[in-house]
């Protein structure tokens, strides 16, 4: 029984760790965002994502990944914010966390994951597109799903590159066979260090769908960032990952990336 409270908790957690993904053979061309969507959010949200803020507790630190937690505003589940230095380029943890077919390597009960066409959107791009993940979950538990909108940026001065991602509450999967998440945002910075050096923070708060204890998930969400960053790290590792490319406009805008086709 211990197996299976862990199994789901870690869904309900980490679902949204590996949306962060694309077409990655190609790139798409996007005006550069004049504001973040991400930050439209209430104020509550906005005060989440602030790393220097002194309510973060310091819980945990393991070799290289340094985990703390905080209260979240009208919830009864705690936040995290995972901070790790990764011997890997930006090139490489963008091109695993972009990847569509990553999520089984670094996620635990990840089963699906694709693209999802918002019919709202004109046109597909990747500095703001959408995603739909499932994950499996054991009896008696029933399956998760979630649709979030992901929005990538980056400072072309300091080339850290920014990942949010929030649920959309507007968009519902047509599956019966799942419950679906509505409530959940992230956040991912990439920091270069050097060449092949990243700095890695992941901050999150997710309301988890259905009944599942506030006690338990908060005692585990220490655990959790920490497992999926190391094997985040050996992931990216792989050759296809290591030859990826990032592609920037004439203002220095992130606008894609590729993967090298393997032979």
């Amino acid at each position: 029984m211990n197996q299976l409270i862990r199994s789901s908790i870690c869904l309900a957690l980490l679902l949204l760790s590996f949306l962060v993904f694309s077409d990655t053979t190609l790139s798409f061309s996007t005006e550069q965002q004049k504001s973040d969507p991400f930050y439209t959010k209430p104020s509550n949200t906005n005060t989440l994502f602030n790393e220097e803020s002194q309510d973060w507790l310091h819980s945990k630190t393991n070799k290289n990944i340094t985990i703390y937690t905080r209260n979240h505003k009208s919830s009864n589940f705690n936040a995290f914010k995972a901070v790790a230095k990764i011997d890997q380029s930006i090139e490489s943890i963008l091109a695993v966390i972009s990847d569509p077919t990553s999520c089984p390597l670094w996620v635990d009960n990840c089963i699906e994951s694709s693209n999802y066409i918002n019919h709202q959107q004109e046109k597909k791009q990747f500095n703001n597109r959408y995603g739909y993940a499932l994950n499996h979950l054991p009896w008696p538990f029933k399956n998760r799903d979630i649709i979030v909108n992901i929005v990538t940026s980056n400072n072309p001065n300091t080339d850290e590159i920014t990942i949010t991602m929030s649920s959309d509450k507007t968009l519902i999967s047509e599956t019966d066979e799942a419950v679906h998440i509505t409530d959940s945002h992230a956040k991912y910075i990439l920091r270069p260090i050097k060449k092949n050096i990243t700095e890695f923070v992941w901050i999150q708060h997710t309301e988890p769908a259905g009944k599942l204890p506030a006690w338990l998930v908060n005692s585990m969400i220490i655990d959790l960032p920490l497992n999926s960053i190391s094997k985040l790290q050996e992931v990216a590792k792989l050759k296809k990952y290591q030859d990826a490319m990032i592609e920037f406009d004439s203002q220095k805008q992130i606008q894609g990336l590729k993967l090298k086709l393997e032979n």
